[in-house]
């Protein structure tokens, strides 16, 4: 009886054992199981969203390649329209038609109508291929003349292109788009138009960027719904024409296309992802691709993920613990891409996807101030010791218990987030201040040299009345810009100043400043500088101002920032040249132009210049003016330029002398004849003793140097007086004259006296 009892307990202690251990096995894996099974879809999540941005870069990569084409295009067909008013024989007319063709190997032909309305082509031209052209005589009537917009007969709008749907070439037959450009008079009236064909074929070409994967279909579609497409020679040719069909019918025409979009389609069981837009030649522009391959990347991860799960069930703990063993490099993997690796800290991509799940949080941006400076100086080893350095801090600071719950990233190369619990903007603004104190406690010691650290904080705080759409992210960036720009450490942004009212700032005058450009809306205003040596006035300066629709006068700040935005300073100093040149022409008065250092990079427009200073000879009365705040990188460019101009017999001034840091490289590197001293010192020369300091010193500087000095902002008789003491050879403000649109033809007595040579006749008239 005993032994059995024993047994029977041994059994059962077995058993227990047993059981314990397959209980254990089994609750491992099972639980491994789980994880495995979050940290695969959290892989999946992120694999796919890397694709989806790569799709999406490439999208925009395409239409931006076919809008700047369409730019280039517009500009080409502008610069004919102009050239063309200004050339009297037919010959020459043909001449720059045959090389507008032969430098434009996508352009299929381009005609010219030389009255108005146009009814036939008074001059035809056609590309019989990439390098050659042939000249038609035959009159050319075009369809599309009778589909021209009624804006050509609005004289407001009628200087604006117009692009055509889609029809074919009359001599190759071809399809082909035509940009269809109004010659106007040089009284702004409508004599012709000038039409250049595109290719369909070569915006097919441009478009083929977007194509990802080998199942991608890329398509066009004008104003008519008319597709057009690649001939493909592979699996695609099974189902383009019922993807593109089935697009046709579900998506709307060209012209009521406003933005990006996408949606999914349903093709014969044939699932695909609908991507299109519209582009600046009015093609909407679409993508298609299929759900088999948007899915091909994970379809790997899956399986290879399923196999080793089945063999889990085979071996419970050992491949258990083996499994935990091999998945060691994927959740590595995983940390790091999205992780920064020299911190360790979350990065960007985190940061972003943590925002998309719970934006009901203040968010801090901090970036280092001149970062990049330090970077250059010591290396990327001190570089890094500053950005670790720094993360530690911030983690410092993240350890309190009133930031328990937030979290810290490094999104870019100087810049850091802080994600932390929803505050009021006041108490955001205190931890800001903290957030200075803590990165400027101490400095770095570098190889014996101290750096010190400072910041620039930008900050975003959700408010009641936010629309979803609009990020925590891109609201805390335009906090940190604005603070930025006028000169703070901290700013927070709240919603109590929406964002969009600058959005619609800048369309509005991106869209009159186009029209200004093509209508020839900026004229140049002059604003004299008066001699103080002889008590005249010698030289003015040009300045732009735009004319609106109602002839109002627009003041150059609201445009100028806008221009640099859409890289069209360029365009505007072009037309300052030019008009400038023409006012002068005749004239002994000297005058000045600015130029921006980005003015100097486009060679174009530096061939132009001298081009126009050699066909006016107006250079010996030309000066330059250079502005000091533009942080020049390429001297041998600027160099160059300044010796081409130089021959020609103009001068180089140096603008807002006083205001920035490289001002006295440039006077170093640049063969300065002015300097234009900056407003911020001259205004307050009769109350602040320091600005006379830097003013006396510069004035000296510039002695030593023989340059000659320009007093810019001076706008009342005692700050003329404080110039005469301080031996300023020029002046300039509103106490000498505001610009205006012609020249100051005599200078009152008040001003004269206001002179060296004023002063000096008032003196020999008391002695008398």
């Amino acid at each position: 009886m005993f032994n059995l009892k024993c047994k029977f307990l041994d059994f059962t202690s077995k058993s227990s054992i047993l059981s314990s251990i397959l209980l254990l096995a089994l609750f491992s894996w099972a639980s491994f199981w789980v994880y495995t099974h979050i940290t695969i879809d959290t892989t999946e999540k992120a694999v796919a969203a890397q694709f989806q941005q790569r799709l999406l870069y490439r999208f925009d990569s395409a239409l931006k390649a076919m809008d700047q084409r369409t730019a280039e295009i517009e500009y080409q067909a502008g610069t004919l329209a102009r050239q063309l008013v200004t050339t009297s024989t037919q010959e020459q007319q043909l001449n720059l038609l045959q090389q507008a063709l032969e430098w434009s190997s996508d352009l299929a032909g381009v005609d010219v109508f030389a009255n108005w309305p146009a009814k036939q082509a008074s001059h035809s031209l056609y590309s019989a291929g990439p390098l050659s052209g042939s000249i038609t005589t035959a009159p050319s009537s075009p369809a599309w003349l009778q589909q021209l917009p009624n804006s050509f007969n609005d004289p407001i709008t009628a200087g604006n292109p117009w692009w055509t749907p889609v029809h074919r070439h009359p001599i190759s037959n071809d399809p082909v788009i035509t940009l269809v450009q109004p010659i106007l008079s040089a009284q702004g009236q409508l004599t012709g138009l000038i039409s250049l064909d595109w290719k369909v074929e070569a915006i097919l070409q441009l478009a083929a960027e977007a194509e990802t994967t080998p199942g991608t279909l890329v398509w066009l579609s004008d104003s008519n719904n008319y597709q057009l497409a690649r001939s493909y020679q592979d699996q695609r040719q099974n189902y383009a024409q019922d993807v593109m069909r089935k697009a046709q019918t579900q998506t709307p025409q060209a012209v009521f296309v406003t933005d990006f979009e996408f949606q999914s389609l349903e093709v014969d069981q044939y699932p695909v992802t609908l991507y299109y837009s519209r582009s600046q030649n009015g093609l909407k522009f679409s993508v298609a691709i299929p759900q088999v391959d948007l899915d091909t990347p994970l379809t790997a991860l899956k399986d290879s993920s399923r196999t080793y799960l089945f063999a889990l069930t085979a071996v419970l703990l050992v491949l258990t613990l083996l499994g935990l063993f091999s998945l060691v490099p994927t959740l590595r993997n995983m940390r790091l891409s999205d992780r920064d690796k020299l911190t360790g800290l979350p990065n960007r991509l985190c940061l972003l996807q943590d925002l998309e799940r719970e934006s009901a949080v203040s968010l801090i941006l901090i970036n280092l101030d001149r970062f990049r400076e330090v970077n250059s100086l010591f290396g990327d080893d001190c570089g890094d010791l500053i950005l670790r350095e720094v993360a530690l801090r911030l983690q410092s600071f993240m350890s309190s218990d009133e930031n328990k719950g937030g979290r810290l990233y490094r999104v870019s190369g100087d810049e850091f987030a802080l994600s932390l619990p929803r505050r009021r903007p006041e108490l955001v603004q205190v931890q800001m201040e903290q957030i200075l104190g803590c990165v400027r406690q101490t400095p770095i010691f570098w190889q014996n040299h101290e750096i010190g650290l400072s910041a620039t904080v930008g900050a975003a705080v959700p408010w009641i009345e936010a629309p979803k759409e609009h990020s925590l992210y891109i609201h805390a960036r335009e906090a940190l810009r604005e603070a930025r720009t006028k000169g703070l450490h901290c700013r927070v942004y709240d919603g109590s100043e929406p964002l969009e009212q600058e959005f619609e700032h800048n369309q509005k005058w991106a869209g009159k400043l186009r029209d200004a450009l093509n209508a020839e809306g900026l004229v140049a205003w002059f604003q004299p500088i008066l001699n103080n040596t002889t008590g005249r006035i010698d030289k003015y300066e040009c300045l732009v101002r735009m004319l609106d629709s109602n002839g109002e006068v627009v003041s150059p700040g609201k445009f100028l920032g806008v221009a640099g935005k859409l890289r069209l300073e360029g365009h505007i100093t072009r037309v300052m040249v030019e008009k400038c040149f023409a006012r002068f022409a005749d004239s002994p008065m000297q005058f000045s132009i600015n130029l921006s250092y980005s003015d100097l990079q486009q060679k174009e427009l530096t061939d132009f210049i001298l081009q126009r200073l050699d066909e006016t000879g107006v250079g010996p009365r030309v000066i330059f003016e250079l502005l000091e705040s533009a942080n020049i990188e390429n001297y041998d460019q600027v160099r160059s330029f300044v010796d081409e101009v130089k021959q020609r017999g103009c001068r180089i001034a140096i603008d807002d002398f006083g205001t920035g840091y490289s001002n006295f490289e440039h006077l170093l590197q640049l063969k300065v004849d002015f300097i234009k001293i900056d407003g911020s010192l001259i205004r307050n020369l009769d109350k602040d003793p320091n600005s006379r300091r830097v003013a006396r010193g510069i004035v000296g500087l510039a002695r030593s140097m023989k340059i000659e000095t320009v007093a810019e902002y001076v706008h009342s008789p005692a700050i003329q007086m404080e110039v005469l003491r301080l031996g300023i050879s020029f002046s300039q403000g509103e106490l000498i004259g505001m610009p205006a649109p012609e020249l100051l033809v005599r200078v009152p007595k008040e001003l004269t006296k206001l002179s060296y040579s004023g002063r000096n006749q008032a003196r020999n008239t008391m002695r008398v």
